[in-house]
């Protein structure tokens, strides 16, 4: 008798949710993903794999995912299945029609965090923007990266150039504006990082900087500081650290330019000033700052958190200075440069300022067009506004900026489309909706790890499933496109497109195998480099025989003298701004907002999974003192308001938040098309976020997000 038994396969894969790459085991089992479980045989992540990973499958299965494409037939949300050749017919006519009429940079795209760790995703939407003569690639990078790729690209000449810790040989470590083990390292793959952690503990010391004691900071030491007082800690204490005489001269004088002018500008701050303003003990800093100096071993590590604020730019410059002048740069168990597998030229020398912001002449950073400004870009009239969007796996409506203008922006467009596996808040608004593939349906590597991971590793990952129902990936959506409106291939330059006369497609992952086989593990190996069949043969992966750049992290410098530049016009400018400014904390009774990372969360696109969201239930902390003093209680509702707009909101009274200040998650205020997620609690609080010029720190489009002063009352039950 036949068996009815369904078949059952098992395919090693990682996670492309975030930096981590975590290796994973995806069981099939009818052409279906059923389980996704930790691969204990990876090398690099040895079973390590955090709950929104395993989530994946949920999402891939949810029966509110768009598995065909979606035109709009009536008003937002309201969409009717097509074929993909209607909907890339009539996309492709209206784009050509657009571009004929107003130009190419009259088309726009959005880019979101989901799909910036999927190689295919990331690189063909830029390579169809770039083909069709657009650099309006605005993307998610500027809520809370764009100051971190302006400040490495002051120091080191290359705005992705970024040093990372040397957990394995470190002894002493702060962190601030970070929490590793709910984000898993930013701009840091080190997806067993808690153990690293625990290890530099035991060895020495880890430090927590945050106005919240995070989940980080529960385990080890934390010290509490003010939102957005980034840059008055690091200045202190690099002030703290000149003063007692233990900056490394003999580097500064041999390797780097403008340590005079940081020097002068830094110990003109004054250590009470600084202490009011981060609400750090004076004593406090400075015993900080000499305990980093004294340590053989050390590095200070930042991320998001020191992002999005008045001074983010310097507050990541400083971070840095303090590495390098404190003597732990480019050493064991310092701060340095990661391996760089791929060959030279394969990264990109993304710089600053290539071109501006049409409203309010914003610079932009690493091509990143900051979001802040893309309503006005939409709704002011004048050569160059947009007229047509792609939004690629991005939901700009609740992660950036200004959500309402932006929704009224959206739909003035003469053409909206988004690839996507959900309706969300903004594509509701789009003309099509074209179904992405999922990360288990698409072949990849850890692209944007290479140069940031502490234990170098690679992997190369088939498609676990093919994609599910008509849903496509994201280079074969853009080459269709492309080729229906006369453009040919989408390759990047036309050097490139002799593969394809040699009967080799180019493809982002053709490329990223050329740069392999070409870069300093293929010159070693010869004939035996690593290629994608070799990778294929290696299921969990493989580590990679490449130190950290100790020795050569000059050649990685490219600034005109190949030194590290610790000054420059625009740090000359914003530390005018920065002396400017009082240090006193908030006027006329108002509390300090910032953001909050949930360990079950992926900024709004996965709420609609129930176990994930089901134990989710945002709230405003706020300390226990600011509750007595505003009337607000426990389990109680209150209005968080300021100029911009106001939200009502759940509160939690708790000691973990600083006093004075307020955090509440973002993400949240669901009204798309996720069923579940519509049901749960929470609002959207980046509607109080400003928009346009005044809303970003000009230098690098970065939006104001913690530090927002608001008003918090209290709402009668």
């Amino acid at each position: 008798m036949a068996s009815n038994a369904p078949i059952r396969t098992q395919t090693t894969s990682f996670c492309r949710l975030c930096e981590a790459f975590c290796g994973t085991v995806v069981t099939v089992e009818d052409g279906r993903p059923v389980k996704l479980t930790p691969d204990r045989d990876n090398p690099h992540t040895q079973g390590h794999i955090c709950v929104k990973g395993a989530a994946i499958i949920d999402i891939a299965n949810d029966p509110d995912r768009v598995l065909r494409p979606l035109k709009r037939v009536g008003g937002p949300g309201e969409f009717a299945e097509v074929s993909w050749d209607q909907a890339l017919d009539d996309i492709a006519t209206r784009l050509k029609a657009i571009i004929a009429t107003h130009g190419p940079q009259a088309v726009a795209t959005y880019f979101g965090n989901p799909g910036a760790f999927s190689t295919d995703t990331f690189m063909s939407s830029q390579w169809f923007l770039a083909r069709i003569g657009s650099s309006k690639f605005y993307a998610a990078g500027s809520q809370d990266s764009t100051s971190r790729h302006l400040a490495s690209w002051i120091l080191y000449g290359v705005a992705f150039r970024n040093a990372i810790p040397d957990l394995p040989n470190c002894d002493f470590l702060i962190m601030t504006g970070a929490n590793p083990l709910v984000s898993h390292g930013g701009l840091l793959t080190a997806p067993r990082m808690r153990h690293d952690l625990d290890a530099i503990a035991e060895r020495g010391r880890v430090i927590v900087i945050d106005p919240r004691r995070t989940e980080t900071a529960k385990r080890y030491e934390h010290i509490a500081i003010q939102p957005d007082a980034d840059a008055w800690l690091h200045a202190a204490m690099l002030k703290v650290m000149i003063g007692a005489g233990t900056v490394d001269d003999a580097f500064l004088a041999a390797h780097c330019t403008g340590w005079d002018d940081l020097r002068t500008a830094v110990t003109q701050v004054d250590l009470d000033e600084a202490a009011t303003a981060t609400g750090i003990r004076r004593d406090t800093i400075e015993r900080l700052a000499l305990d980093f100096a004294a340590a053989p071993r050390a590095a200070m590590y930042g991320r998001v958190g020191l992002c999005r604020g008045r001074f983010s730019t310097i507050a990541n410059l400083l971070l840095d200075a303090i590495n390098i002048a404190g003597g732990k740069f480019g050493k064991p168990g310092g701060s340095t440069f990661g391996a760089f597998p791929l060959a030279e030229g394969a990264e990109p020398l993304s710089g600053y300022r290539e071109h501006r912001t049409r409203i309010g002449n914003l610079p932009v950073v690493a091509g990143l067009m900051p979001a802040a400004a893309l309503p006005d870009d939409i709704l002011q009239p004048g050569e160059g506004q947009v007229r047509a969007m792609m939004v690629i796996a991005g939901n700009p409506v609740l992660s950036a900026p200004g959500g309402e203008r932006l929704e009224r922006a959206l739909e003035s467009l003469d053409l909206l489309f988004s690839v996507d596996l959900y309706v969300t808040e903004t594509n509701r608004f789009a003309h099509y909706i074209l179904p992405a593939a999922t990360f288990l349906e698409k072949d990849d590597i850890p692209l944007i790890g290479l140069s940031h991971m502490v234990r170098p590793y690679l992997q190369y990952a088939r498609a676990a499933v093919p994609p599910m129902g008509e849903a496509r990936e994201e280079l074969a959506i853009f080459s269709d496109l492309a080729a229906r409106m006369g453009l040919g291939s989408i390759a990047p330059t036309p050097g490139l497109r002799w593969l394809e006369r040699q009967g080799m497609a180019i493809t982002p992952l053709t490329l990223v195998e050329l740069a392999l086989r070409h870069g300093p593990l293929g010159k070693r190996r010869g004939n035996e480099a690593l290629s994608f069949a070799k990778l294929a043969d290696m299921p969990h992966g493989t580590m990679l025989d490449l130190p950290l750049t100790y020795g050569g992290w000059a050649d990685h410098v490219a600034t005109d003298d190949r030194k590290i530049r610790l000054w420059h016009p625009i740090v000359a400018d914003e530390f005018a701004r920065f002396a400017a400014q009082q240090a006193a904390t908030t006027d006329g009774g108002a509390l300090k907002l910032f953001s909050q990372r949930k360990l079950k969360s992926m900024n709004s696109w996965m709420h609609n999974p129930e176990k994930l969201a089901r134990s989710q239930r945002p709230a405003l902390l706020v300390h226990p003192a600011d509750a007595a003093r505003h009337g607000l209680s426990n389990g109680g509702r209150a209005c968080v308001a300021n100029a911009h707009g106001a939200v009502e909101v759940a509160v939690e009274v708790t000691e973990d938040v600083i006093e004075g200040a307020v955090c509440y998650p973002h993400g949240w205020g669901h009204n798309g098309g996720w069923r579940h997620a519509n049901t749960l609690p929470g609002a959207n609080i980046n509607l109080l976020l400003g928009l346009g010029p005044e809303a970003v720190e000009r230098v690098s489009g970065t939006t104001f997000i913690d530090g927002i002063p608001v008003t918090v009352t209290p709402i009668a039950a």
